[in-house]
């Protein structure tokens, strides 16, 4: 007569050769000198003791009930979510490629784009730069805020824009001109220029906006302290969507003056803004990002999604 112990030893040795080793039931009854049907009374046993659990987890089921809570919870129109990789690196470079596409698919073909910055739209121009150029089309490329000095490639407006452009065939724009300015007199000046003016159109009448979420505080900083003094960390910002910066309620925080060449929120309410998150994002600042009402739609990493969608009111 076997004892309890020596019985769940040997269920556990059971269900392991089965459920981790892939052997199959004869070849557990030959290796541990029992009948075949023993096996399977043994696993039958080891199930209802519960030293063996199984779930089934269709990730299918699990990403579309993630993507629909954040599609309704906060009323957007799209939100794709991507695979994580093996590290940050890959999740990122796997966003960026549904972005792109997502951005400059088929449907989307003529339509007037404006580009904001960020590391990830950096990724999104590397991932560009592997498809074959495009033939001239309809539509235009801009940018949608002033140039800053970074060693970061997605911080190059004019950059990204480029080869936006060159991948899409739509027509660019480019502007030359600092996204900060020392002096409001110095940005008053700039506003009566023709640049400026040109620039202000297409920001008035795009059909669509790219841009990336950031965290605060983030590179580049922008010289946030000139702009807003303690305002940012006394009003608890978390993030920023280009040199816009808000909350976790999605409130944006005002600079102690406007001095920051860039499109507004009211422009990017005005149009269909898609918005980009790498896997460095915080949750919270996806969150307050998506309450600011300037985003329909979102590309974001799995993971990052399920965060955010746990998230309650």
């Amino acid at each position: 007569m076997i004892s309890a112990d020596d019985k769940i030893k040997r269920m556990i040795e059971v269900s392991r050769l089965y459920y981790e080793d892939n052997c199959s039931q004869n070849e557990i009854a030959k290796k541990l000198g029992i009948s075949r049907p023993l096996v399977s009374l043994i696993l039958n046993e080891a199930k209802e003791r519960g030293i063996v659990t199984i779930s089934i987890n269709d990730s299918r089921v699990t990403a579309e009930y993630v993507t629909e809570k954040l599609r309704n919870t906060y009323r957007i129109d799209a939100v794709i979510t991507v695979p994580d990789g093996k590290n940050d690196d890959l999740t990122n470079l796997r966003v960026a490629e549904a972005a792109f596409h997502l951005c400059f698919s088929k449907a989307n073909d003529g339509k007037h784009v404006g580009v904001g910055w960020g590391s990830i739209l950096g990724r999104m121009a590397d991932f560009a730069e592997t498809q074959e150029n495009a033939i001239a089309t309809r539509g235009a490329l801009f940018p949608l805020v002033g140039r800053v000095n970074s060693v970061t490639r997605g911080y190059h407006t004019n950059e990204l824009v480029r080869i936006f452009s060159l991948k899409t065939g739509r027509h660019p724009t480019f502007l030359y001109s600092p996204a900060l300015y020392e002096t409001t007199v110095e940005y008053e000046i700039m506003k009566q220029s023709d640049a400026y003016r040109s620039i202000m159109e297409e920001w008035d009448f795009m059909e669509q906006a790219l841009v990336s979420v950031s965290n605060f505080p983030s590179y580049p900083d922008l010289g946030v302290k000139s702009l807003y003094g303690n305002a940012l960390t006394e009003k608890k910002a978390v993030g920023r969507v280009l040199a816009h910066y808000f909350d976790s309620y999605g409130r944006i925080i005002s600079p102690l003056s406007e001095s920051t060449f860039q499109a507004s929120i009211q422009q990017l309410r005005q149009t269909n803004v898609t918005a980009v998150c790498s896997n460095q994002v915080r949750a919270q600042c996806v969150i307050g990002a998506l309450r600011t009402g300037v985003i329909n739609q979102l590309v974001l990493p799995y993971s990052l999604a399920e965060k955010v969608s746990r998230v309650s009111f």
